[in-house]
């Protein structure tokens, strides 16, 4: 499947290739840094068919939800919780660090000011507002736990046992359908102890998960992008019965924001770090990455980011994956593409990227 997903990547590059004029387009509404950010798809889910499972839908989510602080190195998001699911944000990453025998939400070692509770009451809040919708919670064990008298798992029932009724049961299995899970959240359960949940590391086991998250530097950010795309393609010729998901996040040598965005800085409206190459030496070198100051033949190439680069890429697929099909007939290729492209954890989501995945279930 490898292999198929990687030749799905291919050929939708040369059947979606870029004209030198495309290929300078940016798309400014793909990544934000903003509180508001102008989308509001608050019961998008409502109208969908309830036979639809959760592996067939195409779901925007935010990685590292509530990183909201820490600055450049540690935050990862820039609206609130309240303001993600607003915006149509239906997956969460939630970071809980186990301390006093309570959850305190953290992106490492940095405290984000809230608590597992806040989550829950957000959660509670909107699905009581738009029983239309669900929310699927991955919840991860932070750290080291301290000060503990019992397990992480213990806590995490002991604190979901104030919000009865609020998730799914375990007997819905591994893959809900919608109309099980509106007004529902849904735990992909990352910490030990009796599954409870979906398995977080179940679906790392069946190679469904991309989360190559450490880069060296700035210039891996072309490699993350051809992972991000691959996963793409995997999923929408995948088995429509497995959950994918795919993180378009990365940092260690980076900054979030750089990732997401490919910007000289975290602002929404910032300018494109350059790489340092040209297309006079280096033409073929990051065919994705934009070309920019051009005097006649002669351009710089721009960093661009997971974000812009997702975007448009959700948006070409919808458009092109009839011709895809035809073209793989042609080729008698055994391949199939759907518009399905599985869970997307982002960081700073814009509007129009938040809009293309939810796009791609119509």
């Amino acid at each position: 499947m490898k292999l198929k997903s990687t030749f799905a990547a291919l050929t939708f590059a040369g059947i979606a290739c870029f004209s030198t004029n495309a290929i300078s387009a940016i798309d400014k509404t793909a990544y934000s840094h903003d509180a508001y950010i102008g989308a509001y798809n608050t019961q998008w889910l409502t109208s969908l068919p309830n036979t639809l499972k959760l592996s067939q839908l195409s779901l925007p989510g935010t990685h590292d939800t509530m990183s909201l602080y820490g600055g450049d190195i540690t935050q990862t998001q820039s609206m609130s919780l309240f303001d993600q699911l607003n915006s149509g944000i239906r997956v969460l990453d939630i970071r809980c660090w186990h301390k006093n025998d309570a959850f305190q939400i953290a992106h490492g070692l940095i405290p984000q000011n809230a608590t597992f509770q806040d989550v829950l009451d957000t959660v509670d809040a909107f699905l009581a507002e738009n029983p239309g919708e669900t929310v699927v919670m991955r919840v991860k064990e932070e750290n080291v736990g301290t000060n503990n008298t019992r397990s992480f798992a213990d806590t995490y029932n002991a604190i979901v046992s104030k919000y009865p009724g609020l998730f799914l049961g375990a007997a819905a299995g591994s893959n809900p359908t919608l109309g099980a899970m509106r007004g529902k959240a849904v735990l992909i359960q990352n910490f030990t102890g009796p599954l409870i949940g979906i398995s977080y590391s179940g679906l790392s086991n069946q190679g469904t998960i991309q989360d190559n998250y450490a880069l060296s530097d700035n210039w891996d950010l072309y490699g993350k992008w051809e992972q991000v795309k691959t996963h793409f393609m995997a999923a929408s010729s995948g088995d429509a019965n497995k959950i994918y998901i795919n993180y378009l996040s990365a940092s260690t040598g980076s900054f979030p924001y750089f990732v997401a965005s490919g910007h000289s800085s975290h602002e929404t409206n910032a300018p494109q770090l350059l790489t340092g190459l040209t297309t006079l030496t280096s033409p073929n070198t990051y065919p994705d990455f934009p070309r920019v100051s051009c005097l006649g033949k002669l351009c710089s190439i721009a960093f661009l980011g997971t974000n812009q680069l997702s975007s448009k890429l959700l948006a070409d697929l919808r458009a092109n994956y009839l011709a895809l099909n035809r073209l793989y007939q042609t080729l008698n290729m055994g391949l199939r593409v759907s518009k399905r492209v599985g869970i997307v954890m982002m960081d700073f989501p814009g509007s129009s990227l938040i809009n293309n995945i939810i796009a791609m279930n119509r």
